[in-house]
């Protein structure tokens, strides 16, 4: 995990977290909130995270098919800046044309962060179902408030 004294890196953390959920439940504003005025130094750690997360499901649930539908509806959910790009990404890693990693590389950090959000969303939906996977990345937030990491910001 990360440190209580580490105040940025709890921020980065509950900032992939909630733009994870936010595309799980759909809620395009809170998509678009979870990042507003954010530094550089900030979004980067929030894609670090968004990284670590996604390989920690890959590991644990496998290689998703990674449908077009469901991509296309989870990145109509990104900011109109960003869709075109995100989508593009992902539905390389998609058709095998490439890995995640490379798919984003050339992409902007913001970008990058949505397409790597979205492919672990598409991959908890499809490995678990909508309900479940929001249930089990709500357990995984409230693990991080009982680890003693209070989300260090108000959703608005």
């Amino acid at each position: 995990m990360t440190q209580p004294d580490a105040p940025c890196l709890i921020d980065a953390m509950w900032r992939a977290t909630d733009l994870t959920r936010a595309y799980l439940t759909e809620d395009r504003a809170q998509v678009a909130g979870c990042l507003a005025a954010l530094g550089t130094d900030r979004l980067e750690q929030v894609l670090a995270w968004l990284v670590l997360t996604h390989d920690q499901h890959f590991d644990t649930l496998g290689e998703s098919s990674m449908g077009l539908r469901e991509i296309d509806a989870v990145a109509a959910l990104a900011p109109p800046e960003v869709e075109f790009a995100t989508t593009t990404a992902v539905r390389r890693v998609a058709a095998r044309e490439t890995g995640l990693v490379r798919a984003v590389d050339d992409l902007g950090l913001t970008d990058q962060i949505h397409a790597i959000a979205i492919c672990t969303v598409v991959l908890l939906l499809e490995a678990l179902g909508r309900t479940t996977a929001l249930e089990q990345h709500n357990e995984e937030a409230a693990s991080y408030e009982r680890m003693g990491y209070p989300r260090p910001y108000t959703i608005t």
